[in-house]
């Protein structure tokens, strides 16, 4: 998808709306802080801001500075309600803006609502749309002012916060449309709590809670690259980043880190994985601190940094490898935000492979979170080499999915083909033999589970038809410790326990994308399925999770092979195993 399409994805559509209705504050679990109030920092200028007795400007009772924060409590007219420090007065809208969120006590109990967020699938054409929030209140006093907050979950902040005026305070409200003040071209992607309270004499209420989804590309986590200085062979700069490749004179990079040791974590992305890299980390003295040589074969790496970190030197000696992006970050990154890679688990519980760098989504549904939300050690397997964008892109959606365990990629050629052996033997260009490497993957990392794609080819791809007959292929031959000798005496013959086929029509599952982890939660399988799939950006214009997913039902598979007898619930790939 070209980058305008992807643009215009981010503020495209609620997805997942069934899940997001909530009737009520306890309708919902999440990080955004269960009581909240607007606070407002200083914003325009650099004069003092006047706080005064009233709206009317009787008297004044002091001054706020530049960067001063306070609290609204309420509104009237052009004026803000605050409290700062001991002091209640009023000061001008114009002078200070919502910022955040500040701690103070609720009401509990002492608003009934019976409220809705509507449901809305928004098109290219709708750009201008907002929340529209339908329902009436009923309150224990007349409200005055209502809050509406947007906490983005994934970055733990606030991104709006709107104060609006009740222009006749009153203990019964509609606030039907209230929230069309909030425009969806003005929010980033991902996931977000909505939330509306309201103050009634400075006291305030929660109204309603519900999270919501906005579809498209994460806004990237702030780094702290303009905090640091780089030396290097030869550093590039082009449309996609900045990139540096080690120069005959110079194989090294090295990053000078803020001296406050700040730094926490640098992140490297290969355009190829590195053979072997060595980074040491130095103190300000110039004394080491460790150095490790790194041969992780990832695509992304990490390096933690000491607090006495003052300098990272990255070494790639004889080597001529493209670094596509170097970031470093500070403790305020939030978790799971930065991608961390861990090698893939010695044993697997579950493999699933994936003919291409989307199709482990589109395809096999929630196959992936629902494994890593049970805490199963999953391995993910992509076959074709659809291009290191394409990479970059599978990377964030497993990492958005839960996959902590960096994937395979077998690299081999992505191209049109007219039937099954034709892509066989695109597949086995020099010398490779597509059937004995599948065996080995199998052996080396003994799998109890195998998920894996359509034989008929879900729409007839024969690299799907392909990936499908080598899986059920190897199962027999993974037991023979006659076939490919070499690999059964270093990994051993192994027999998988079950293998599920995508749309295999004999001893049919189904599972139950749409079951939340957890009670009055939005999070489901199909949810953080459909939110990684958002990271495939390029496959949008042709592929949808509401399209193909659906045609090629992602949630049916067939028990193609069972060591462990057939299944009986049909709802559970590792039925009838213990993976504790």
């Amino acid at each position: 998808m070209k980058k305008s399409r992807v643009g215009l994805l981010l503020i495209a559509a609620l997805l997942f709306a069934s899940l997001f209705l909530a009737s009520g504050a306890s309708a919902l679990e999440s990080t955004c802080p269960s009581a909240v109030i607007a606070a407002a920092a200083l914003s325009r200028g650099t004069a003092d801001a006047t706080v005064f007795s009233d709206a009317n400007k009787t008297q004044k009772l002091g001054k706020l500075t530049k960067g001063d924060v306070c609290q609204i409590i309420g509104a009237k007219g052009n004026f803000y309600r605050i409290i700062f420090g001991e002091t209640e007065g009023y000061v001008a809208k114009s002078r200070v803006e919502p910022k955040g969120i500040a701690g103070t006590s609720a009401w509990p109990g002492s608003v009934h609502a019976d409220i809705r967020l509507d449901q809305y699938v928004f098109s290219y054409a709708s750009l201008a749309e907002s929340f529209v929030i339908r329902g009436d209140v009923q309150a224990d006093a007349p409200l005055d002012t209502l809050f509406v907050y947007l906490w983005d979950e994934r970055l733990q902040r606030m991104e709006h916060t709107i104060v609006l005026e009740v222009k006749k305070p009153a203990a019964n409200l509609d606030i039907t449309n209230l929230c069309k003040t909030i425009k969806y071209s003005s929010i980033t992607a991902g996931r977000k709590t909505l939330v509306i309270q309201g103050a009634s004499d400075g006291n305030i209420v929660e109204i309603y809670r519900a999270p919501v989804y906005i579809c498209g590309a994460l806004k990237a986590v702030r780094n702290i690259n303009g905090q640091c200085a780089f030396s290097a062979g030869e550093q590039k700069k082009d449309r996609s980043g900045w990139s540096w490749e080690p120069s005959d004179a110079d194989e090294s990079l090295t990053v000078t880190l803020p001296r406050d040791g700040s730094a926490t974590v640098m992140t490297l992305e290969w355009q190829a994985p590195a053979e072997a890299f060595t980074v040491t980390v130095l103190d300000g003295d110039g004394q080491i601190l460790s150095e490790e040589t790194k041969t992780t074969g990832f695509y992304a790496d990490a390096v933690a940094l000491p607090p006495e970190a003052r300098q990272a030197r990255l070494s790639l000696k004889g080597q001529d490898n493209l670094l596509r992006n170097l970031c470093v970050y500070d403790a305020n990154h939030p978790d799971n935000t930065v991608q961390q890679w861990q090698p893939v688990a010695e044993k697997l519980d579950l493999m699933v492979i994936s003919p291409h760098q989307d199709d482990e989504l589109l395809f096999l549904g929630g196959t992936i979170p629902y494994a890593c939300q049970k805490g199963l050690d999953v391995g993910v397997v992509y076959m074709a080499d659809c291009g290191r964008d394409r990479y970059a892109e599978a990377l964030d959606g497993l990492w958005t999915a839960g996959l902590r365990n960096h994937p395979i990629f077998m690299g081999w050629t992505d191209r049109k083909v007219r039937s099954t052996e034709a892509a066989m033997e695109l597949w086995s260009q020099d010398g490779m033999d597509p059937q004995k490497e599948m065996v080995r993957l199998i052996r080396k990392y003994r799998p109890e589970v195998i998920v894996g794609p359509d034989l008929e080819g879900e729409y007839g791809h024969k690299q799907h038809r392909l990936t499908a007959n080598l899986v059920a292929g190897a199962i027999p031959l993974a037991m023979d410790a006659s076939y490919d000798p070499e690999s059964a005496e270093e990994y051993g013959a192994w027999e998988v326990k079950k293998v599920y086929l995508h749309l295999y029509p004999e001893n049919r599952i189904e599972m139950d994308w749409n079951q939340p982890f957890a009670p009055d939660s939005p999070i489901s399988p199909i949810f953080l399925a459909k939110e990684a799939y958002d990271k495939h950006a390029s496959q949008h214009r042709a592929y949808s999770m509401n399209r193909q997913a659906v045609t090629y039902d992602n949630k049916i598979f067939g028990l193609y092979y069972t060591a462990v007898g057939p299944d009986e619930a049909k709802n559970d790939f590792f039925e009838h195993l213990d993976l504790q």
